[in-house]
Formats: structure tokens, sequence, C-alpha cells
């Protein structure tokens, strides 16, 4: 399942002056509760080219939510192995029922945490935890758009927490809150705010400074690896409808200072959004970049959690050790929202990023779709991440479809690719397989 795509990160958590309109502040207590039954076609776990097993999934949740300012739920997805074309040794513990790699090291106890939030999107303090799919740390110089849950083998809760304090942001982020994972931070000063008493200076000249490190111990050990940036974003234009940003920045691996091998760069962007009516949100970015070696902007991007095995392909030079040609690079994005106006109404985040570089003509390109149509009884979500498409392609896609049949009852489906991390000798490589399931859940909400 893709899971929460969290596509309020999408716009990059971008300075207050863009929160235009918060949401209303929700009333008392909310109860929910959910079972999921699915018919569910796998690749063999860690062997992955084993072909195709069988699969029932049991997949209870619960949770609770307090007005606007808390959010929790419990749960997890229990697939239970009902067809083994060939049995693999690694399952024995659970006596070859519960599938072992779901459960197989502490960070999969993360995938029972579902959903956690304390504070609000526009509050002075935000905890959120969970699964990750469209998460970006500032602007995405460094952390852009990470997705933590493309391993089908490893389940982790990441948690992100943001806190403002006079002129300062601080941001904290871990991808895997039980194990070494992903770590990283962002230190934002608003300039505006310590050079002027002027209140329309206020959030309009930020400085950032960005920090990430990989540990790579879980989900199969991998190759350190940090990096950092600095940032700097100033407002142009502010109205109520459009608001306009010019953004530059630096960035460079802190853990392969290598003087033969460039492992810096630096980018110049432009950041536009529109707010064409009351429920209607538009924002578009333009950067133009210059880096090489072993450096390049949005690092730990949508396919990270693939990319660290196999920077591009499936049996290629990790991510950390790729060495990308000195070059030019030109990257946009952009997204959309259509939040209800009333119960009922259309629910729409949609996204899409790309990358194209000059010297060898590579393209990455990533889009994320979720959406609820009028009437509320279907439900989508798609997330397409396609890695050097002109050259050695990786793609992966998920999809979900949630059909509501009677109040309480709607149908399932879901289809997708899979990539299994697979050590291969002293490396890793990758085994793509396919998946799909069908499904009935009954939901309780009051």
């Amino acid at each position: 399942m893709i899971g929460a795509l969290l596509l309020a990160s999408v716009l990059h958590q971008a300075p207050r002056a863009f929160v235009e309109n918060p949401a209303p502040a929700e009333e008392g207590i909310h109860f929910h509760a959910a079972l999921e039954v699915e018919a569910l076609a796998l690749p063999s776990g860690t062997l992955g080219a084993n072909g195709m097993d069988g699969y029932g999934v049991v997949f209870p949740r619960m949770g609770v939510r307090g007005g606007s300012e808390f959010e929790f739920e419990l749960g997890a997805p229990l697939r239970l192995r009902l067809l083994d074309r060939e049995p693999v040794a690694d399952t024995s513990d659970f006596g070859g029922f519960l599938r072992y790699q779901d459960w197989d090291e502490r960070s999969d106890l993360g995938q029972l945490v579902r959903t956690l939030r304390v504070g609000r999107d526009d509050g002075a303090f935000l905890l959120r935890a969970g699964a990750y799919s469209t998460w970006s740390l500032g602007a995405g110089w460094l952390v852009n758009r990470y997705n933590n849950n493309l391993n089908p083998d490893y389940h982790p809760a990441g948690a992100n927490v943001v806190a403002y304090l006079g002129p300062t942001r601080v941001e904290l982020f871990a991808s895997d809150v039980l194990a070494g994972r992903l770590f990283a931070g962002e230190f934002r000063l608003d300039l505006g705010r310590v050079l002027s008493d002027d209140p329309e200076a206020s959030d309009r000249f930020l400085l950032s400074l960005d920090v990430a490190h990989d540990f790579g111990r879980a989900g199969l050990r991998a190759q350190e690896l940090s990096a950092a940036s600095i940032g700097f974003q100033a407002g142009v234009v502010r109205s109520d409808t459009l608001q306009l940003w010019l953004q530059a920045a630096a960035g460079a691996r802190a853990d392969t200072l290598i003087e033969s091998v460039p492992d810096f760069g630096a980018a110049f962007g432009v950041v536009a959004r529109g707010l064409p009516s009351e429920n209607v949100d538009l924002t578009g970015r333009l950067e133009a970049r210059r880096q090489g070696g072993r450096f390049r902007f949005g690092f730990f991007g949508p396919s990270y959690e693939l990319a660290r095995f196999s920077g591009v392909g499936l049996r290629e030079a990790p991510l950390a050790e790729e060495l990308l040609p000195a070059t030019f690079s030109g990257y946009g994005e952009v997204a959309a929202s259509v939040r209800p106006l009333a119960d009922g109404d259309l629910n729409l985040s949609a996204s899409a990023s790309g990358e194209y570089f000059v010297a060898t003509g590579r393209v990455d390109a990533d889009a994320a779709v979720q959406v609820t149509l009028p009437g509320k009884q279907t439900v989508g979500e798609l997330r397409v991440i396609l890695t050097d498409v002109t050259g050695r392609p990786r793609y992966a896609v998920a999809t979900e479809l949630r059909q509501r049949i009677l109040p309480a009852l709607y149908g399932v489906a879901s289809v997708g690719t899979v990539h299994f991390p697979v050590v291969d000798g002293a490396s890793v490589r990758l085994v793509r397989g396919f998946t799909a399931g069908l499904g009935v859940g009954v939901d309780f909400d009051r």
C-alpha cells in the first residue's frame, strides 16, 4: 500500500508568508477503526526472483483525533503466506505463515505507528511521525520529496519536529526512529525580523543551513554519507493572490572532500505561488544548478531508498559512490491542490518534478497524486518515480483505489512494482518484481 502521501510537504514547507488561509480549528474527540482483508500477490521474500507468492492480508487500524492539534493511529498489515511456489528457508521462524521479512528487524516495529501528529502545520510547534512519501526539508536542496517506504522488506516509522522561536525556525528529521538511518536538520533565520522592526520585512529574507547524514544501518547496510547546504530566499512579490520568491544555494558532500573531484554545487531559482480562489493553490519552481562529482542537489530524493544500493538501474554503483560529470542541470516542479469548501467536495493534491542533466542527457522524474472525488465515495492514490530515463532506467510505480460500497463497507485494489535489495557477494543488487492486491474493508468513525 502506498500509505500517507503527506502532500502538505510538497510545497517544501515554505515560509509562513505562504500560509494565507489556515484550516479552521476542529472541535471534539473523534475515534475511528477499520479492518481490511485482502488477497495479495507478491514475489518471494528477500530472494525476490522465486516467483509470485499468494498472501492473505489482515490489516486492523484504530485511531483517535483530538481537534486539529492531535492525531494518532495504530495498526499494521499482517501478510499471511497462503501460496508459496518455491519455499524459502528464512520463513521458518514464523512457521512459514506470517511473512518473516516484515518483522525481522527492529525498524519493522515502526509500521505499527500509522500516524502521529501533535500541533498544526501553521503553528509554532509540530511533531509528526509515520510513513513519509513526498517529504522535503526546507527548500529541498538536500532532502527532497523523500520516500522512506520503497523497500518492501523494510517498514520504518520516521519523525520530524518543527519549532519556531522568535526569528528562528528549527526542524529535525529522522527517516527511522528505531535505527541508525537518515538524520537531517535545518536551522533557518528570518533576516528581515533581525535587521528591521518593519512588519513588512518579516518572512521576506530567509537564511538557512541544512545538514544530513545517513548511517546506513537498517534496511540492509549501505555506505554512510553526509551532505550540507546553505541557502537564501527572498520574497520579491507578496500579495493576496500571488507570491514570488528568488532563492539560491550552495551545497557539498561533507564526507568525500577529494581535491580531484568537485563534490559541491550551486543553484539559483525562482518559486511562484498563485492562489486564484479560496480553495485552489498552485505552485511552480524552476532552478538552474551547477553540480558534479559525488554531490547533487536533492541528494536524498524520491528513489533514495533504492539508489543507496544502486544509483541507477538495478546493479550499478551505489549513490554514495556515483560520479556525476561536472555539469549544469535544470530542475522544475509543480504542485496543485484543491481543498473542499464543504463536506463531499473534490479534494485533490498533485505534484510532479523533473531534472535534466545537460552533459549526459540524464532525466529523472517523479509524480504523486491523491484525490477524493465529489461525494467522498472514491479515493485514489498514485506515485511514479523514474530514475535515469534516458540511460539505465529504473521505475517505481504504486497505485491504490478505494471505492465506498456501503456506508461502512469499501473495496480496495492496488497494483505496482517492488524492488528487493539482495546481497550479491560483496555488493547489493536490486531485484524488481510486481505486486497486486484486491480486498474489502469495514470502518467505523464517530
